[in-house]
């Protein structure tokens, strides 16, 4: 009867083995390696209100598997979760190829659609249609046309006869996204396309400094032409907008491998903060996810302010003066008979 037990044992962990070694191999190497981290929930300032890595029930609660929030301004890390995780980034790879197109120096050229760009899965554009670039970048971002997306990829990289991908990932690199890389415009899945919360935010604010990606990113809605005239109507799929307050871009990103992915920036009283929220489950909660952050991250901002006001207060104000031993009176002389 033991040896039974003992066979059956082993036949369970052989089974266990094996599920395991299938896992491994149906998976990129960097999603099953990459270690998992506790919710972060933290503040520099030394500010004893919110002490540094304490895990927030909250934001413990959200689905998202990874995100960094920070103040714009300061670059200070309000919360974070698996910064460094890397994970597929769905359409805010379209950050990446919007701001390549931005610093081109050729928004006023003209694109012509391709018959790959307009067999681009998720995409609706038609062959030969013709665009200025500004107004495709519009189209790429807003409704994330991943159509618009390729087109803007080929057009930009055919003067140097390169992959756009290969600029794509010289971007990257330039910037520190140590940990990201790129194979399409998109961001359709593919195992080698990868990033990081950490990463996205370091594209994030660089893109944000660029006048022409923020007004783009900035829009809930708008209209555009192709050059023969056609109107179409664009809106945003950023729902932000208009549910939050303050909301000025940026991104989403959705795909069954990515989840719901979104990368956003929201202005109030004066505080602007950035965030990054990548594979929420489902894909819709990554609004409401992301409006349980904003909250936060603008408390935490409030009280920062709030206790740095105190601190500047109390250093401001003056101080009694002391009155030095002896002020006012005659020191006696010393007897002579003292003198030596």
């Amino acid at each position: 009867m033991k040896n039974l037990k003992g066979k059956i044992q082993s036949i369970k962990i052989s089974w266990a083995l094996i599920c395991l070694m299938m896992a491994c191999v149906s998976a990129p190497s960097w999603a099953v390696t990459t270690p998992e981290h506790p919710t972060i929930y933290s503040a520099a300032l030394d500010d004893p209100s919110f002490p540094k890595d304490t895990v927030d029930a909250q934001l413990s609660a959200l689905s998202a598997e990874a995100w960094v929030m920070i103040d714009a301004e300061s670059g200070l890390v309000l919360s974070s979760k698996n910064p460094d995780k890397r994970m597929y980034p769905a359409s805010l790879t379209k950050m990446m190829t919007c701001i390549l197109a931005c610093e081109s120096g050729r928004l006023t050229e003209v694109v012509t659609i391709s018959a790959a760009a307009a067999a681009t899965e998720c995409g609706n554009v038609k062959k030969g249609e013709k665009y200025v670039l500004r107004d495709l970048l519009y189209r790429a971002m807003l409704p994330s046309d991943n159509g618009a997306a390729h087109a803007i990829g080929e057009f930009l990289a055919a003067p140097d006869s390169v992959p756009f991908a290969d600029l794509m990932n010289k971007k990257a690199r330039e910037l520190g996204m140590n940990n990201t890389h790129f194979v399409n415009a998109h961001g359709l899945p593919n195992e080698n396309h990868y990033t990081t919360a950490h990463d996205m935010m370091t594209l994030q604010q660089y893109c944000m400094n660029n006048k022409d990606f923020a007004e783009i990113v900035s829009n809930p809605s708008r209209d555009i032409t192709t050059t023969s005239g056609k109107v179409i109507h664009l809106k945003s799929t950023n729902r932000l907008f208009g549910r939050y307050d303050g909301c000025i871009g940026v991104k989403t990103g959705t795909t069954r491998a990515a989840g719901g992915c979104l990368a956003s920036a929201v202005v109030r009283d004066g505080v602007k903060i950035y965030l990054v929220l990548l594979k929420c489950t489902p894909a819709r909660q990554r609004t409401d996810e992301s409006i349980v952050l904003y909250d936060k991250g603008f408390e935490m901002m409030k009280t920062i302010a709030a206790k740095k006001k105190k601190r500047e207060n109390r250093a401001n104000v003056p101080r009694p003066k002391t009155k030095m031993r002896n002020q006012g009176q005659k020191v006696p002389e010393v007897p002579a008979s003292r003198k030596k």
